[in-house]
């Protein structure tokens, strides 16, 4: 009995944590505090270049086919300076296929690669493996997860990707200063 008091009485002191307000608009959101919460905006997706694109359409689906897509700019627009953000997703797509990949960094974009020969039921979409970054996501009320890397991320460039590639958001790490 004395255990549940002295548990209330700690419980009734700790501050209240503060309510993120989260916009009604469907969206990709990163919230600095509680106050600030800030839209990603869609990435801007320069070219796409398939590879194989022949052979897998004469195949029915039974060779391999590559996709190079380059998102336009050396930067994203969105920069965070923490290694383990956390992104608010409302209404995009579905939160079982959310990713967080890496791209490679080129003078002035940046770009991925997928391939059909890559695709598993963790990665439907084929990314490299190497490009991948792990990621736990969190219901919330209201249609509203949250998505966040397991790992810091390195100072860098990254899509956050909800279902398909036509559904990502792109920011960027700035080393920590």
């Amino acid at each position: 009995m004395k255990c549940i008091a002295v548990w209330l009485l700690l419980f009734q002191a700790a501050p209240p944590s503060p309510v993120l307000r989260i916009p009604d608009s469907p969206g990709v959101y990163y919230c600095q505090d509680a106050r600030a919460c800030i839209s990603l905006p869609k990435a801007p997706i320069l070219e796409t270049r398939t590879k194989g694109l022949d052979l897998f359409v004469d195949t029915g689906g039974y060779s391999n086919l590559g996709i190079n897509v380059t998102c336009s700019g050396a930067k994203a627009s969105t920069r965070i300076s923490v290694p383990k953000p956390t992104f608010y997703v409302r209404a995009v797509g579905p939160s079982s296929d959310i990713m967080i990949i890496q791209l490679t960094k080129k003078s002035q974009s940046r770009t991925f690669h997928t391939s059909s020969g890559s695709s598993t039921v963790e990665n439907k979409q084929g990314f490299k493996k190497t490009d991948i970054r792990k990621t736990a996501v969190a219901a919330y009320s209201e249609g509203v997860v949250s998505v966040s890397p397991e790992a810091d991320l390195k100072a860098g460039e990254y899509l956050l990707i909800v279902g398909t590639p036509e559904n990502s958001f792109d920011f960027g790490i700035d080393p920590e200063k």
